[in-house]
C-alpha cells in the first residue's frame, strides 16, 4: 500500500488534526478523506490518494462541494453554534470562534501597513466582525487549492490542521483568494458562478447563504491574512492586483443588501 506521512512538532497539534478529520467526516460522511493507516509519535501515516491539486477549472465544482459540506454541518451540529464563541462537539472537539483571534490578527496586519491596497478599513473590519456574530455558523478548513485532490469526478479533502467556526461563504472566499494568488486573475463570471453554486445548497434549505457584499468582505479578510505569505507556498500573485473588480465595487455601495 502506498502511504503519505505527515509530521507534527507537538502531540497536541497531531491530536487536533485527527480530531478535526473525525469531526469533518462525522458531519459530512460522504466527503472523501484519506484513511489513517497508522499513528506514531509526531507522525500520522495516511493512505496515498491519487489526484492533482485543484485549479481554476475546478472552482465551481469545489464551490458546490463546500456549500454542501457547510449546509450539512449546520443542520447536523452547527445550528447550535455562535460565531462569537467556541463550540464543543460531543465533549471531544472544540472549534474556535470566528471573531476574537481574527480581530487581533487583522488589526495587527492593517495597522502595520503590511497589507497592500486593502479594501477594508479597521472600522469596516470591526463592523463585519460584529455583523458576523449574528450569522449562522459554518466552518473554515483553509480551502486553498492544495488542500483538495482531484481525480476525475472524485474530489478528496486533505490537511486537517485548521478548523474553526466561520460564516457561510468564508471558506469559499479563501478558495477564491488562494486560487487567484496561485494561478492569477480568475474570470469574473466564474467567481460569480461559484458563489451562486455555493449558495444553492444553504438557500435550498432556508438559510441565507452568503451575499455578494459578504463574500467580497470575506475575500478582503483573506487578502489581509494571506498577504504575508505572498512569494511562498505557491502564492505568486497579489490579490490587490488580481481581485475581480466587482468585489471592490460592491463594497463601495453601502446600501446594497443591507450590509455594512
Amino acid at each position: 500500500m502506498r502511504t503519505f506521512t505527515k509530521t507534527y512538532d507537538h502531540p497536541l497539534l497531531q491530536q487536533r488534526s485527527l480530531a478535526h478529520q473525525a469531526w469533518l467526516t462525522g458531519v459530512n460522511p460522504d466527503v472523501r478523506t484519506p484513511r489513517v493507516v497508522e499513528q506514531r509519535p509526531g507522525e500520522i501515516v495516511y493512505e496515498h490518494l491519487d489526484g492533482r491539486h485543484a485549479g481554476p477549472a475546478d472552482l465551481v465544482a469545489l464551490a458546490g462541494l463546500l456549500g454542501r459540506q457547510h449546509t450539512a454541518a449546520y443542520f447536523r451540529e452547527l445550528v447550535h453554534a455562535r460565531l462569537d464563541a467556541s463550540f464543543t462537539s460531543g465533549g471531544t472537539i472544540t472549534l474556535d470562534g470566528f471573531i476574537d483571534g481574527r480581530r487581533e490578527r487583522l488589526r495587527h496586519l492593517l495597522t502595520s501597513e503590511s497589507v497592500p491596497e486593502p479594501a477594508l478599513t479597521l472600522e469596516a473590519v470591526e463592523g463585519w466582525l460584529q455583523k458576523a456574530a449574528g450569522m449562522p455558523a459554518a466552518f473554515y478548513k483553509d480551502a486553498n487549492p492544495r488542500n483538495f485532490l482531484v481525480n476525475g469526478a472524485i474530489v478528496a479533502v486533505i490537511d486537517f490542521d485548521s478548523l474553526t467556526l466561520a460564516p457561510f461563504g468564508y471558506d469559499l472566499a479563501k478558495l477564491v483568494v488562494s486560487t487567484t494568488m496561485t494561478s492569477g486573475p480568475l474570470v469574473q463570471e466564474t467567481v460569480q458562478e461559484a458563489l451562486d453554486t455555493y449558495n444553492g445548497h444553504p438557500r435550498s434549505r432556508g438559510l441565507p447563504g452568503c451575499t455578494r457584499r459578504e463574500f467580497a468582505a470575506w475575500c478582503e479578510f483573506h487578502h489581509a491574512l494571506t498577504a504575508p505569505y505572498l512569494g511562498t507556498n505557491g502564492y505568486r500573485f497579489g490579490w490587490h492586483t488580481a481581485r475581480p473588480g466587482w468585489t471592490t465595487d460592491v463594497l463601495r455601495q453601502p446600501d446594497e443588501e443591507l450590509a455594512p
